[in-house]
């Protein structure tokens, strides 16, 4: 089924301001971050009306849910934390700090001492419980200095994704786990242990668990308001072979910088470039070509026609010798000397299709940090125009994750999983093919990983110009931006997983919604 009113919209929408240039979106985003007071009013905490609570209270399930509630680090909790448990719409509660009664309840509830639930929670719990089947449940949450009508700094946090909570433990002190699955992890004493017990911990669960719930509602409420980050290092078993393919047209200087920071920076030792001809005219172009292939790790491949992204690197992969595809565009620098390490630590993991790069445009600024699904009415880059120096929201700046996208000027894929998805889909020549390949690549049941530890500057699409500055350009951008909504405007309209309903998907710099 399709919506064209929708589309119709959409195109006319992206057609119009497809891009927000870096000075635009940096203004955006400082206003975000001064904009304090108008979020503190819109944060305030929803309680439930009394007509809800006695909705809530009155619903059936075919299950009934008993909770035992444990409080961190065996803390004896505060008379608003207590109050906060009695005020519950419905819920079965015992109190066992016993780990050796797991058995008497079905779900642990873990909390502070000095927290307060929302009245709602174990309703929504048990609901996820008989609707889902979910073994682990977590919530967003609110932070306050007094009571909850002080909460200043709501957190959104993202669907459950492997590497993101090994970068950043964003489930947080407050969850519901299944005590069949405390016992398969070995975590019976976890409310006893600190808190980088507790996180190792969570993350075994979750790797455990069977069915992960996260409820994008706001529904624990705590003190102190700290993010806690990681850098994963995971060794790297041999030299897997890694070619990097860079189409190009003319654009000798971009091409050279490009290369030369390659040939110069780069620390890994196992690697070939292949540059991929396609429609030069230039002399120099040539000359460049001829001087390059002096170089035993670099060749100059060609194809003829109209250039098309996604055939170019097609051919690109069938020519090459590589384990592992680095897509590169040709206005790209590297920065950090272990960029191929940093995305090939990911890459090379069978349950990991693809892997991004964090990239800045000439002035510092963020230009790509992993690609948001629906944001913008199609797919939006994360933090786009923010500082480069700049945290990002709860951290997600710092930190390597799961993403539903990355852009494919800065791509490593598996061949394996290249060849799987037939490569490139060539109908998208001039965009959406990098994001297209990357909803095939989750479709598959893969995760795609970004991380910040690969940096890399772009000048952004030098060699072709705005996909929009031309009538002929113009063209193809509306028949493929056709083509890609009615091919995944449910993906679309669903939103991304790793983003939150409750931000906004008009703009990139995840304010309130």
């Amino acid at each position: 089924m399709e919506r064209p009113g929708c589309i119709k919209r959409a195109v006319k929408y992206l057609v119009e301001c497809r891009t927000v240039g870096a000075g635009e979106a940096g203004r955006r985003a400082k206003e975000y971050r001064e904009d304090k007071r108008i979020r503190k009013e819109r944060n305030r905490p929803v309680l439930l009306t009394e007509k809800e609570k006695k909705r809530q209270a009155a619903e059936h399930f075919s299950r009934e849910t008993v909770f035992r509630v444990a409080f961190l680090k065996n803390g004896r909790p505060e008379k608003q934390t207590i109050n906060s448990l009695n005020a519950q719409t419905r819920a079965k509660v015992i109190a066992e700090p016993d780990p050796a009664k797991l058995s008497s309840a079905d779900y642990t509830v873990f909390a502070e001492p000095d927290a307060i639930l929302h009245p709602g929670v174990l309703f929504e719990c048990e609901k996820a419980i008989n609707e889902q089947g979910a073994d682990l449940i977590y919530t967003d949450e609110d932070f306050f200095e007094k009571e909850p009508g002080d909460c200043f700094a709501p957190f959104f946090k993202p669907d459950y994704g492997p590497d993101s909570l090994r970068g950043c433990n964003y489930i947080g002190p407050f969850f519901v786990c299944g005590n069949g699955l405390l016992r398969e992890a070995g975590a019976e004493d976890y409310d006893r242990m600190d808190e980088d017990g507790r996180w190792d911990t969570v993350i075994r669960i979750a790797a455990k668990a069977k069915k992960i719930c996260h409820i994008p509602k706001v529904l624990y409420y705590r003190k102190g308001r700290e993010t806690r980050l990681r850098r994963i290092k995971d060794p790297i078993e041999g030299e897997p072979p890694v070619s990097i393919l860079i189409p190009n047209r003319d654009h000798r200087e971009d091409l050279k910088r490009c290369v030369d920071s390659v040939r110069e920076k780069t620390t890994y030792g196992n690697w070939e470039i292949l540059v991929i001809e396609n429609n030069s005219t230039e002399e120099e172009t040539f000359r460049y070509y001829e001087e390059l292939e002096k170089d035993e790790r670099v060749r100059v491949i060609s194809r003829e026609g109209a250039f098309n992204y996604s055939a170019v690197n097609n051919l690109g992969v069938r020519e090459a010798k590589g384990e592992q595809i680095l897509l590169l565009n040709n206005d790209t620098e590297v920065i950090s000397p272990d960029w191929i390490q940093e995305m090939l630590m990911y890459a090379r993991r069978q349950d990991v299709g693809a892997v991004g790069a964090k990239l800045y445009y000439p002035d510092g600024t963020i230009q790509h940090a992993g690609i948001g699904i629906g944001i913008k009415m199609l797919a939006g880059h994360y933090f786009r125009g923010f500082p480069g120096e700049s945290d990002g929201y709860y951290g997600r700046l710092k930190y390597a994750q799961n993403v539903s996208a990355v852009t494919g000027a800065c791509m490593m894929i598996p061949r394996r999983v290249y060849e799987e998805m037939h490569g490139l889909d060539e109908s998208f020549s001039l965009v959406f093919n990098d994001v297209d390949l990357c909803l095939r690549i989750r479709e598959a049941g893969y995760l795609i990983v970004w991380t910040p530890w690969a940096e890399l500057k772009h000048y952004e699409s030098k060699s072709r110009g705005a996909d929009e500055d031309t009538a002929e350009k113009k063209r193809f951008f509306v028949r493929e931006t056709n083509r890609f909504l009615r091919k995944w405007w449910k993906a679309l309209d669903k939103g991304d997983p790793y983003y939150n309903v409750n931000l906004t998907r008009w703009r990139e710099d995840f304010s309130l919604r």
